[in-house]
């Protein structure tokens, strides 16, 4: 049974379309990452799905309830993390964790104990959340995301800021809460979080540009990396951009996705004859060389 479905859905602000006709699914009790650059729609979608705004044109459910007419019900039963993290910061964790937990009606100290110690906060349950780090902060929203038992969690970039353990740590939880039955979306910049959802969505220019598990998308973006080493390398970025627009720069190190089977070292050297090639060797793609390559193939 899907969580969420939606069909051609969009939403325009004053004419600037931010979601345009996404049609998409979301199992119960997935992971399911949105990523895409900085402006795509990813939080426009999310805020969507919150039943926090009402769609342009196209129709969709959360939870089996209409997300134009039933906005309500929806934001009764998802819980929903923003990129500020919605916490009071003149309150402590336990005050906000509480605060939450009544303003959906919810009278259970087992599971907010529960949830307390599910996110390792019950040393930090008085501290005021402004004089926290970043990270525990970070565990402090997510503790009142859940402290009404959401069957839903909406999470937009809910590790920004935070070290690479804490990082990992969440991650871990997210995963131990979806085997719980909790559906989670969450949006990252991160393609090593990427690697982590259970499907994928791929967002540019406020359109779906893909969807799919991880290694499935990698696998249909049909391409490998020629890496080239050059000095300068500034230089030779720029050359080889003039040729490959989707090449990018990784270091001093030029990355460009291509074809499999397809010939580029005369081309490159060709390019680059004014420049130094200290060499061009291959590897396979990553996550964010098979959104660069899935992304420009759909422009």
């Amino acid at each position: 049974m899907n969580a969420i479905a939606t069909s051609s859905l969009s939403k325009s602000f004053a004419g600037l379309e931010a979601v345009r006709d996404v049609t998409l699914e979301v199992g119960e009790g997935e992971v399911f990452g949105l990523i895409g650059p900085n402006g795509a729609g990813k939080t426009t979608l999310i805020r969507l799905l919150c039943g926090l705004y009402t769609p342009t044109a196209g129709h969709g459910t959360v939870l089996g309830w209409d997300i134009a007419r039933e906005q309500a019900h929806i934001r009764e039963r998802v819980g929903y993390m923003s990129q500020s993290n919605g916490l009071y910061a003149d309150l402590s964790v336990d005050e906000n964790i509480r605060l939450y937990a009544d303003l959906y009606g919810v009278r259970d100290p087992d599971w907010i104990a529960r949830v307390r110690h599910w996110l390792a906060l019950q040393d930090v349950g008085r501290q005021v959340v402004a004089d926290l780090p970043t990270g525990v902060r970070q565990r402090a929203a997510l503790a009142a995301v859940l402290a009404h038992r959401p069957r839903l969690m909406v999470l937009d970039e809910p590790t920004s800021g935070v070290d690479l353990v804490a990082r990992e740590a969440m991650w871990d939880l997210l995963g131990e809460i979806a085997r719980g039955g909790v559906t989670v979306v969450v949006t990252t910049h991160v393609m090593a979080e990427a690697r982590r959802c259970d499907r994928l969505a791929l967002i540019a220019e406020g359109r779906l540009v893909a969807t799919g598990a991880p290694a499935e998308l990698i696998r249909r973006s049909g391409v490998v990396i020629a890496v080239v080493d050059a000095s300068p390398w500034d230089e030779a970025f720029v050359r080889v951009q003039s040729l490959w627009p989707a090449a990018t720069l990784f270091g001093t190190r030029t990355h460009i996705p291509v074809a499999r089977g397809e010939v580029v070292e005369p081309r490159v050297r060709e390019v680059l004859a004014h420049v130094a090639v200290r060499s061009v060797t291959w590897r396979e793609p990553s996550m964010e060389d098979a959104f660069i390559a899935l992304v420009s193939a759909a422009r």
